[in-house]
């Protein structure tokens, strides 16, 4: 390796794995501050939390590669041009296409590493992340008692406390307990409580001081006509209520149960997926086809029987008692003029109502059909469209880390502006293109609106000629981009306006 491809890869490598770790903290931010209320007050524990976090900061990468690439050649090339050494390497001799050689392969290494993340780690992330995500959202929020107001996270009882002295000492308690009888049959009245935990916070001890106890003893469980045959009203000095805890713990679903899910699946399993929803849909195509047969007597019949195969109209005309050389394809254009005649119709004397309400009646049955089946077909497009995305999105997003690549290190050399200042706001500029032409793309293709092979392609095949058109200025050394140029030129035009006034 020659001295000037390790200057390159110095220079790049420090950036390079700065910026990425710092995106993957700035998208981890923007995530947690989306499901913030869903973790807010769970109690959970450090060590689920950190696998949270690491499966989030996994699902984050595929947008972090490619930004990260961006501007870390950005960087490199900015700085390599501030310090004038790119002056001097062409100087040299050596032409930029060179020097952007190490980079190149590193670059190409870096989406074949993105691909294969997207294709295998991301899928299993995904399913461990979102799956645990479901598991948080359904574990009961940590015991928050507040004044005034009654607490019903505990299963068969609520609780409503008048003040709160500390964590631990309580005072003016009422307990509805719904578990001895149904409705608030049973109330628990105390001065004052001492609340703590045993077992490892597996249970909740209530120490009850100065109260009394009120049960209602109805006859019937009918709450409709309940009367009540008994009344006790009981007091105590001490006692204790012991509550069960384990409903506010976390439990984990099976991880199977989300596999079905796009997202979870990589390119093989996608497109088996396709497939066997594309053999789904076609089935309910035909389903429509051979149902919408029935509704018809003779108008447009041949339009239902022509488009289905010899075999399959065969066997259906054998199941409604059909004649099929009457309808055989050679002999119905010679009959489709006299289908009207050809039923057998006796005497000729039909109530005109009666053929009216049977007309109606079919009438509203295809259309109930036809509704059914196409809101069915509708489904299933919408989920061959969403499998299809996150199928090219795997080559997409690798591709991408390379296109920007080429945007960021011809760019760099044209500006000559290091660090983490305009490197920065180009970088989010071009990100934000990006961005944005993904998620319209991916929402129109997700509707129908456009193929989701194009609409996963359009953000590169927007900025990959970009990148082209910095990469010739820049071999040519360009001014396109250098500012001293063009605030020399601006304060040459305010010198001559000046000696003409």
């Amino acid at each position: 390796m020659k001295k000037l491809d390790k200057l390159i890869l110095k220079s790049f490598i420090g950036p390079f794995f700065l910026t990425f770790f710092l995106i993957v903290f700035i998208l981890l931010l923007q995530f947690m501050l989306k499901y913030f209320d869903d973790i807010l007050g769970k109690d959970l524990s450090f060590t689920v939390l950190l696998e949270f976090l690491l499966y989030f900061s996994i699902r984050i990468t595929p947008d972090a590669f490619p930004l990260a690439l961006l501007l870390s050649s950005l960087m490199t090339f900015g700085n390599l041009g501030e310090n004038n050494e790119l002056t001097a390497i062409k100087s040299a001799g050596v032409s930029l296409i060179r020097t952007l050689r190490p980079l190149f392969f590193v670059s190409i290494a870096i989406s074949c590493i993105a691909f294969y993340s997207n294709n295998y780690i991301i899928p299993k992330a995904n399913l461990k992340a979102l799956s645990l995500l479901y598991d948080i959202k359904r574990k009961k929020p940590s015991m928050d008692l507040k004044e005034g107001q009654f607490y019903d996270g505990i299963p068969g009882y609520s609780i409503k406390i008048n003040k709160k002295v500390n964590d631990k000492i309580l005072k003016d308690i009422i307990i509805y307990d719904h578990l001895s009888f149904p409705g608030n049959n049973r109330i628990i009245l105390s001065d004052s409580s001492l609340m703590y935990s045993i077992l490892d916070n597996r249970y909740v001890v209530f120490e009850l001081f100065d109260g009394f106890t009120y049960t209602e003893i109805p006859t019937s469980v009918n709450f409709v006509s309940r009367k009540v045959n008994q009344f006790y009203r009981s007091g105590f000095k001490k006692m204790k209520m012991i509550f069960d805890m384990s409903s506010f713990d976390l439990n984990r679903t099976k991880e199977e149960l989300f596999s079905g899910d796009y997202r979870m699946k990589n390119i093989g399993e996608l497109h088996r997926s396709i497939d066997s929803i594309e053999f789904v849909k076609s089935k309910q195509k035909y389903i429509l086809l051979k149902n919408s047969y029935s509704f018809y007597n003779y108008h447009m019949k041949d339009e239902f029987i022509l488009p289905v195969s010899i075999r399959l109209v065969r066997e259906e005309l054998k199941e409604e008692n059909i004649v099929l050389d009457y309808y055989s394809t050679d002999s119905l254009k010679k009959n489709k003029n006299n289908l009207l005649t050809s039923i057998d119709i006796p005497d000729r004397k039909i109530d005109s109502i009666l053929l009216y309400s049977n007309s109606l009646q079919k009438v509203r049955n295809l259309k109930t059909s036809f509704s059914i089946n196409s809101a069915k077909i509708k489904s299933q497009n919408f989920e061959i469209n969403k499998n299809a995305i996150e199928l090219y999105r795997k080559y997409a997003q690798a591709f991408a880390c390379f296109t920007m690549f080429l945007i960021g290190a011809p760019l760099g050399s044209l500006i000559k502006k290091g660090g983490l200042g305009v490197p920065v706001i180009i970088s989010i500029f071009f990100y934000i293109i990006y961005y944005s032409l993904n998620i319209f793309s991916l929402k129109w293709a997700r509707e129908g609106i456009i193929d989701p092979e194009y609409a996963a392609w359009i953000s590169n095949s927007f900025l990959f000629p970009i990148g082209f058109f910095f990469l010739y200025q820049s071999s040519k050394d360009s001014r396109i981009i250098d500012f001293d140029y063009y605030i020399v030129h601006i304060r040459n035009i305010l010198i001559r306006v000046k000696k003409k006034f």
